[in-house]
């Protein structure tokens, strides 16, 4: 039986060199570890990668968001408080990054962001509960920041949901939040303000983030990733939505998100439910 690769640091650092990320980036991660394969040390290793491939003078950032829960909260939600030290659904390697000596997390009660290096204190500092959800990382744009997004089925390239925000496209959405740890050590509540959107639609985009030469493909272990541009990448979304504002919704006819909750959502409820019988029926006969 032939035993499944193991990957050192080393040969991360070189993917991740290859990959073209020059010492002094400021990147944004998205990254599936499973789609890397096995790592000699696990997401320890990898984050460690990543900081020897960035150096001092750069900085890593990655989503290391929390649970918001419906509104008005339950009893039992309502105990569950959002504090810097919160453990993150975004995946292993963000939690790494959440418990590293040198990391950094926002001050936002929800969309919390973490990063390490010697951009972390500012981002990080500037994105508070008056903030846009996605605030990080419209500045990373503007700051030519780049993204790696690893594994084929990670979605988006971080900038996609800035896009939206910016077109300020209006959206039914539930009252969802969650209590949160202030500054002054009270406990204050924080209710959801953002759209977000359906991300089975994202990876639209990426034929025209590669026309304009804006996407890499790359490899970091046995995983397919995207090295991307976030200035370009946005720029591209900005275009195609002001162009055709449906552009990211995903083509499921059952999704309620794309074809129900958006202003300029041209579905009905009777054809997502017809399609939506349709998709348990094939499912039960299979």
């Amino acid at each position: 039986m032939n035993k499944e690769k193991l990957f050192t640091e080393q040969e991360l650092i070189q993917d991740l060199k290859k990959a073209g990320i020059p010492e002094g980036c400021l990147l944004h991660l998205k990254v599936s570890l499973k789609a890397i394969g096995k790592i000699d040390g696990g997401p320890k290793t990898l984050l460690n990668a990543l900081i020897k491939t960035v150096g001092s003078s750069g900085t890593l950032v990655i989503d290391s968001f929390t649970t918001s829960y419906p509104l008005p909260l339950s009893e039992e939600h309502a105990t569950q408080i959002s504090t810097k030290e919160s453990p993150s659904y975004a995946g292993a390697l963000a939690n790494v990054m959440i418990q590293h000596p040198d990391s950094v997390r926002s001050n936002h009660p929800i969309q919390r962001f973490t990063a390490i290096g010697a951009m972390a204190e500012e981002l990080m500092n500037a994105h508070t509960p008056e903030s846009g959800g996605y605030d990080v990382l419209e500045r990373m744009a503007e700051l030519n920041a780049m993204n790696l997004s690893v594994g084929r089925n990670t979605v988006g390239v971080g900038t996609t949901h800035v896009a939206i925000e910016k077109m300020g496209f209006g959206k039914k959405r539930s009252s969802m939040g969650v209590n949160y740890l202030k500054n002054d050590g009270s406990v204050g509540l924080f209710e959801v303000n953002w759209n977000g959107g359906c991300g089975r639609g994202f990876p639209k985009f990426l034929p025209y983030y590669e026309k304009e030469n804006h996407l890499k493909w790359v490899k970091v272990g046995k995983a397919d990733a995207v090295y991307t541009s976030m200035k370009g990448t946005l720029n591209v979304e900005l275009a195609m939505v002001k162009k055709d504002p449906s552009f990211y919704f995903c083509d499921d006819p059952t999704c309620k998100d794309c074809r129900l909750n958006w202003d300029h959502s041209t579905g009905n409820i009777w054809r997502v439910k017809y399609y939506s019988m349709l998709s348990i029926l094939k499912n039960k006969f299979k």
